[in-house]
């Protein structure tokens, strides 16, 4: 049987890919010649260098983090609520299920417009575009998880004196829907992470997406790559913060 790889080793398989990816884009970019189209790695980490030591990238890092933390925490909110309901209120189901599936499968973008009009360019606009883009995973993914929860659990709960729907969302329901749970808050973070970035560019130019609508009019095409390098890194970041707190409620329940 073969031992399982380390985690040093899987690190180091990251970085050796990591560095081919890159030297290849170097030396492919520099011999395409053409840095309005594909800037040399090498001139994105200097305009990367540049934003930082100007100051800029730090403080729209600033704004677009309030913007995504307040977003996605009304998101996480509404969503375990209204996946509750949904999950043990068949009306509500068939009341309300069909209008978050279409909200899911319509793009943000196009309902920016929308807020513009109804919210204007404020603070309450931008963190509803996120709440908008983050809802519908969190909703599905709790109501899923509560509604499929294992019966014979419930029925062992009973039997143990545990009386109420409460007690029971609260002992067995939730703990038992945690795995799917988290990965609804995977898929949330990711697009609560698009929302912003079309939040910031459309209802006001701050933040990383501020930075990436600035730059792209000016057609400074490395400066678009650099900023668009920590809006990447803060989705990956957020997405292994969740993955690892669902490891942290993986092994308490063993």
């Amino acid at each position: 049987m073969t031992a399982p790889a380390s985690p040093v080793r899987h690190y180091l398989q990251h970085l050796l890919s990591a560095a081919v990816l890159l030297g290849a884009w170097e030396v492919f970019a520099r011999r395409f010649d053409n840095p309005l189209l594909l800037p040399p790695v090498s001139a994105i980490g200097q305009a990367l260098i540049d934003l930082v030591v100007t100051g800029q990238l730090p403080s729209a890092l600033g704004e677009s983090l309030q913007l995504l933390v307040l977003g996605l925490a009304a998101a996480t909110i509404i969503g375990f609520v209204f996946g509750i309901v949904i999950a043990r209120s068949r009306t509500a189901y068939w009341m309300l299920n069909p209008y978050f599936a279409a909200l899911f499968v319509t793009p943000t973008v196009a309902l920016v417009p929308l807020v513009l009009v109804w919210f204007g360019f404020g603070l309450t606009g931008r963190v509803l575009v996120v709440v908008l883009a983050a809802l519908v995973p969190v909703l599905f993914s709790v109501a899923s998880g509560i509604r499929d929860a294992p019966g014979d659990l419930v029925d062992v709960a009973r039997s143990f004196g545990v009386k109420g729907e409460l007690a029971l969302l609260r002992t067995v329901r939730l703990r038992a829907a945690i795995p799917v749970i988290m990965a609804g808050m995977r898929l949330a973070v990711g697009r609560a992470v698009v929302g912003m970035a079309i939040a910031e560019s459309y209802l006001r130019l701050g933040g990383i997406g501020g930075l990436i609508r600035e730059y792209g009019a000016t057609f400074q095409t490395a400066y678009v790559f650099a900023a668009i390098l920590p809006l990447t890194l803060l989705g990956i970041g957020l997405a292994a913060v969740v993955g690892r707190i669902e490891r942290h409620f993986q092994w308490s329940r063993q």
